[in-house]
C-alpha cells in the first residue's frame, strides 16, 4: 500500500475528527439524551437515568425524528452538538411551550423552515421561545445559563459522573451516568486508520481541527494508539477556541471561521491575535489539505484558502456528494481509507 498520488503536493494534513476519524454516534446519542433530560427537568418530571441508558436508540429516534432533525440542522450550519440540543429545545418550546416533549415532528417542520445559515437566527429563536414559555430571554440566549446547563448535561452523559466532576469541578445536575466516551470506536477500520496515519506522518505534519474539547479529543486517540502520529502542537480543539474568544473578546471563532485550522497549521503556541490579523506565512496554506465531512469544514478551509478533501462518512453519507461538488471541494472520497492505494 502507498499514499494516494494527490497527497504528494501537501506537507500538512489537518483532520476534522467527528465524521472523519471518530464516529458521531455517541455525540448524537448524548445530544438526544440531553434534550430528553432537559425538557423533562423543566417540566418537573422524574429523570430515570437507567431507563435512558437502556433506551438510547428509542429516545434518539423520538427526539431527532429518526435523525432527520440532525441532518436538517447540520446542513444549516449547526456544527456543535451542544448547539444541536440547544436549538431543538428552543424549537420544541416554540412549537408547544414548556410542556412539549412527546412528538418532535413539529420541531422537524420548524427546523426545515429555518434559513440556510442558522447561526444568524439563534437570538431570534431564543426570543420566540421566551415569548412562548415566559422564560427570561437573556437566560435563553446562546452561551447563557440555559445553554450552559444543557452543555453540562451533555458533558455528563458523554464523560460520566467521575470525569465530569474532575474537569468541571461541580457535581452533575442529575447523577448516575456511566459515560458514553468509553464506548467510542473509529468511523473506519481501526487497523487501516493506524496504517494511514503512520504513512502520513512520515514526511507530513498531521493535525486536528476539531470542535471536541481536549478531554474528548485525546481519550480516543490515546486509546487507539494513534496520538503519536499527530504533531504535538497540531492538536487544535475547542478549548483553544474558548481561550481565543476570551482573550480577543470574540464569540465567533468556531467553524466556519478558519481559526481552528489556522491554529493547527501554525501551531497551538502561535499567538491568536496574529492569526486573526493575518500575520503569518501564508505560503504554507498552499501545501495544506483540510479533511472534513461537513459544510462548516469546507467553508472554513475556503476562508483560509486551503484545499479541501470531503469524506462521505458524515451524517448524510453519499447524499453529501452533490453539496460538496457544488461547493467546489478539491477531492471527494468515500472515506479516509481512500488516502491509500495499491502499489
Amino acid at each position: 500500500m502507498k499514499l494516494a498520488k494527490f497527497l504528494d503536493k501537501y506537507d500538512t494534513v489537518i483532520f476534522d475528527m467527528d465524521g472523519v476519524i471518530t464516529s458521531e454516534q455517541n455525540y448524537w446519542n448524548c445530544a438526544a439524551l440531553t434534550v430528553w433530560e432537559y425538557l423533562k427537568w423543566n417540566r418537573g418530571d422524574k429523570i430515570d437515568i437507567k431507563y435512558a441508558e437502556n433506551n438510547v436508540e428509542k429516545i434518539r429516534s423520538l427526539v431527532f425524528c429518526n435523525d432527520k432533525i440532525i441532518e436538517v440542522l447540520k446542513a444549516k450550519g449547526v456544527n456543535s452538538n451542544w448547539d444541536l440540543g440547544y436549538v431543538v429545545v428552543l424549537l420544541a418550546w416554540i412549537c408547544g411551550g414548556k410542556e412539549y416533549g412527546e412528538d418532535f415532528s413539529d420541531v422537524l417542520k420548524k427546523a426545515e423552515e429555518l434559513p440556510d445559515n442558522i447561526l444568524d437566527v439563534y437570538d431570534m429563536l431564543a426570543k420566540a421561545s421566551s415569548e412562548k414559555t415566559g422564560f427570561n430571554y437573556d437566560w435563553m440566549r446562546r452561551n447563557g445559563i440555559m445553554w450552559q446547563t444543557m452543555r453540562d448535561i451533555f458533558q455528563t452523559w458523554f464523560l460520566g459522573d467521575e470525569l465530569f466532576l474532575k474537569y468541571f469541578s461541580h457535581p452533575p445536575l442529575n447523577s448516575g451516568k456511566a459515560g458514553l466516551l468509553y464506548k467510542e470506536e473509529p468511523i473506519v477500520d481501526k487497523d487501516k486508520l493506524i496504517e494511514i496515519l503512520k504513512m502520513l506522518c512520515d514526511g507530513k505534519r498531521v493535525c486536528t481541527g476539531t470542535g471536541r474539547p481536549y478531554i474528548e479529543m485525546i481519550r480516543p486517540i490515546e486509546n487507539w494508539g494513534i496520538k503519536k502520529y499527530f504533531a504535538p502542537d497540531g492538536l487544535c480543539n475547542y478549548d483553544h477556541v474558548v481561550a481565543a474568544e476570551k482573550s480577543l473578546n470574540s464569540n465567533a471563532l468556531t467553524k466556519p471561521h478558519p481559526y481552528m485550522f489556522l491554529k493547527a497549521l501554525y501551531g497551538t503556541e502561535y499567538e491568536d491575535k496574529k492569526l486573526i490579523d493575518n500575520e503569518y506565512d501564508a505560503s504554507k496554506i498552499k501545501t495544506t489539505l483540510i479533511v472534513g465531512d461537513a459544510g462548516a469544514d469546507i467553508l472554513a478551509a475556503q476562508a483560509m484558502g486551503a484545499d479541501f478533501c470531503a469524506v462521505l462518512t458524515g451524517i448524510q453519507g453519499e447524499r453529501a456528494r452533490g453539496y460538496f461538488e457544488k461547493m467546489g471541494a478539491d477531492y471527494i472520497l468515500n472515506s479516509v481509507i481512500d488516502f491509500v492505494e495499491e502499489d
